[in-house]
């Protein structure tokens, strides 16, 4: 493939492929093949997954908290600040979702003026050694939908960083979390962007605006509760995973699969019974 010819012709080549410039009499070549080979192919079908209590068997948050305060980073304090919340829903008198988000809030709360690095590092111990306290639903459907070609994409309310390292760990294409302002490499206590926590359409919205080729009846996402079930009713392959009160009102409602796992039987439900409600 001639790019360019005689002196003195510059042939600008994508700036994905870089700038060729002609020396002299030469021709400048570029083989086909290394232009295809050198281009990744455009999503097509998104796989979209909650993390928390979707993949990973508890929260990124809850434990990069926990490691924060034996680290020192975070007060002894933080604890004793979402314990009401944490009992009430251990004994099963409050709700998971006002647990989480004592524990959004202590976080944001104590994450102000503490080293962006050391923050790392603990969130690094975490994923190094809960990464596999995965659900075994969720960790097949994901490496079968690897084979098929899906892209991939996490999206959680916890910290960006730690999903980050996550999301690369378990091998997904794209992540999103919850942004923090870091200046000098210090948080600053201010939030970016919630949108990985409250607004997960969104999301999806603007990366179908980035990549036109996907095709959302296509793509499939999985979520827990009513936070995800926006996200949930704009693709074409919703499906709620041991989902709470609120998202199996909805998915019977709407007629979407729900998939329970309880110790290491998978249960596909297909008539939701609301006992009591």
């Amino acid at each position: 493939m001639v790019i360019g010819s005689s002196t003195g012709v510059l042939a600008t080549v994508n700036q994905n492929l870089g700038a060729a410039i002609d020396r002299g009499a030469r021709f400048f070549y570029i083989p086909l093949r290394a232009i295809i080979y050198s281009v990744k192919p455009l999503p097509k079908k998104l796989a979209i997954f909650d993390i928390d209590g979707t993949i990973f068997r508890s929260s990124l948050v809850i434990e990069l908290s926990h490691e924060l305060v034996r680290r020192g980073i975070f007060p002894l304090g933080a604890r004793r600040e979402i314990r009401k919340e944490y009992l009430a829903w251990l004994d099963r008198k409050g709700t998971y979702e006002a647990y989480i988000d004592k524990v959004v809030r202590i976080y944001i709360k104590h994450i102000r003026g503490r080293d962006y690095a050391a923050a790392k590092r603990a969130a690094a111990a975490v994923i190094a050694e809960q990464k596999d306290r995965t659900y075994r639903f969720t960790r097949n459907l994901i490496k079968k939908l690897k084979r098929q070609k899906y892209f991939l994409v996490a999206i959680s309310g916890s910290p960006s960083y730690i999903v980050e390292s996550y999301a690369r760990a378990i091998g997904f294409n794209k992540f999103y979390g919850t942004e923090l302002e870091v200046k000098r490499g210090v948080f600053t206590g201010r939030v970016l962007s919630l949108e990985s926590a409250y607004h997960k359409d969104r999301i999806i919205k603007a990366l179908v605006r980035q990549y036109p080729s996907i095709n959302l009846r296509q793509s499939l996402a999985v979520g827990d509760t009513e936070g995800d079930a926006a996200m949930l009713k704009i693709v074409g392959r919703p499906l709620a995973f041991n989902p709470n009160l609120q998202l199996a009102k909805l998915a019977k409602k709407r007629g979407w699969p729900v998939v329970v796992e309880r110790k290491d039987v998978m249960y596909n439900i297909t008539d939701i019974n609301l006992f009591g409600v």
